[in-house]
């Protein structure tokens, strides 16, 4: 990875402009706890719409009349949408914060309904993978905002936090699944109860600030002589992280999250249809597993917070990959309910604590004005390459290998890789500012 120059760099630009004191870089008070329940209320949702999309996998592909590669071919169109949050998030860096993610809420709630009350396989693809869209840019920004907003020493717990309350929405959907599944409902049924708490959010919105980092660049934006605006330079902001010192690190947090797909991607995708069609698993055994993996992950999401705060990035970070790729190759090479339900436990905890970890490192290493264009581009656009692709692989591979297993089993070496990358080029940005991260070298 390409070092990062500090003579390269203007400190000026990198702070805002302006010469502010530490503490005025982020807010104190009663608002950090209105600010972290106001976006702990995304993470939910996120949390409960990919665990609906995920456990209804069998349910959609039997109304659909779908094979394993059909499969894998929808879930793949899917996780585009989720690529597409670029765009969204992308303007957030020229409007601000505050009006995108007021924005996303409203679109989510429509192509979830959208979705609930597709008729075919093409309008359930496009509405679900519109959603997608939104949802993604959710939590993208409120993992930006918080980072802007929370103090360098609470910084790495308060991802975790967010983290952690997805797990509310991955419970809820996990405890619905049993009963709504197999009522007159089916799956239509858990799109049309994901859309009823979303109504409440727009409004809880209105609490939010924009971020005082966002609010001291626009500050020096309006100072500044008058610039151009329009499509040409929204596509020169897109391709600002490529270009100067942040190169580097746009590759390498990009490569990370790549790795993490590898083996995240087709064992969300699969692993309700690996237990129901080929162990035999009901919808409430299912529905019951990932409840209770979800809330035993909760240690796992908590224990890399602390750990990422305590221990450092570097060390959290490698272990979580290196865990959930031995925990994930246990699980599709297992058939007994009690080692598959082990390994799933293990695993969910594992990429839990990766994904905090990995979105830390995402949102740390880039300045202000540039940070959700980076973010976005690391995390959803140029680091979900593998995520969208794997599951169209697998499924594809799957009757050549002898099944979901084994073919699932090729990937798993994806997280070893990434910890690899980890050691020898992630930076230690424990205990740092923003302001000090962007003028570090990566080593």
């Amino acid at each position: 990875m390409n070092p990062i120059n500090p003579a390269e760099l203007d400190t000026s630009a990198t702070n805002g402009g302006a010469s502010l004191a530490p503490s005025a870089m982020f807010r104190e008070g009663p608002y950090l706890k209105v600010l972290l329940g106001l976006l702990m209320s995304v993470t939910i949702f996120e949390g409960y719409d990919v665990t609906i999309f995920h456990l209804c996998t069998p349910d959609i592909a039997r109304t659909f009349q779908m094979d394993d590669r059909a499969v894998g071919l929808m879930a793949s169109i899917v996780r585009f949408g989720g690529m597409l949050a670029f765009v969204v998030v992308m303007l957030s860096d020229r409007i601000g914060r505050k009006p995108i993610v007021s924005a996303t809420v409203l679109f989510y709630t429509l192509f979830t309904l959208l979705t609930a009350l597709s008729r075919g396989l093409w309008s359930f693809t496009i509405f679900q993978s519109c959603a997608q869209i939104f949802l993604s840019a959710e939590f993208a920004l409120a993992i930006i905002m918080l980072s802007e907003e929370f103090s360098d020493a609470a910084r790495g717990r308060g991802v975790a936090m967010l983290h952690a309350m997805g797990l509310v929405g991955v419970i809820a959907g996990g405890q619905l699944y049993g009963y709504v599944a197999d009522s007159s409902w089916g799956w239509r049924g858990m799109y049309f109860i994901g859309i009823v708490p979303l109504l409440l959010v727009a409004f809880l919105r209105r609490g939010l600030r924009e971020t005082l980092r966002f609010e001291q660049v626009r500050r020096d934006r309006e100072a500044m002589p008058a610039r151009a605006t329009g499509v040409l330079v929204a596509l020169k902001l897109a391709i600002e992280p490529f270009r100067g010192p942040y190169r580097g690190r746009l590759i390498l947090v990009a490569l990370l999250w790549n790795c993490v797909g590898l083996v995240g991607a087709p064992a969300v995708t699969f692993f309700s249809l690996y237990a129901k069609r080929d162990h035999h698993w009901t919808s409430a055994q299912i529905g019951h597993a990932v409840v209770i993996a979800y809330v035993i992950g909760t240690l796992g999401i908590m224990l890399a917070g602390w750990m990422l705060d305590h221990v450092g990035r570097k060390f959290t970070t490698g272990l979580s990959y290196v865990v959930g790729s031995i925990a994930i190759l246990v699980l599709f090479q297992s058939s007994s309910h009690s080692a598959m339900l082990a390994a799933m436990i293990v695993t969910v905890v594992a990429f839990q604590g990766a994904r905090t970890a990995t979105a830390t490192y995402s949102a740390e290493l880039f300045p202000t004005e540039i940070r959700a264009t980076s973010y976005s581009m690391t995390v959803q656009l140029l680091g979900q390459i593998a995520g969208l692709l794997t599951p169209l692989i697998i499924g594809s591979l799957s009757k050549s290998l002898g099944g979901l297993g084994n073919a699932v089993a090729v990937v798993s070496i994806g997280p070893v890789i990434g910890a690899v990358l980890i050691w020898l080029f992630a930076p230690e940005t424990r205990g740092l500012r923003l302001e000090e991260l962007t003028l570090a070298p990566v080593e």
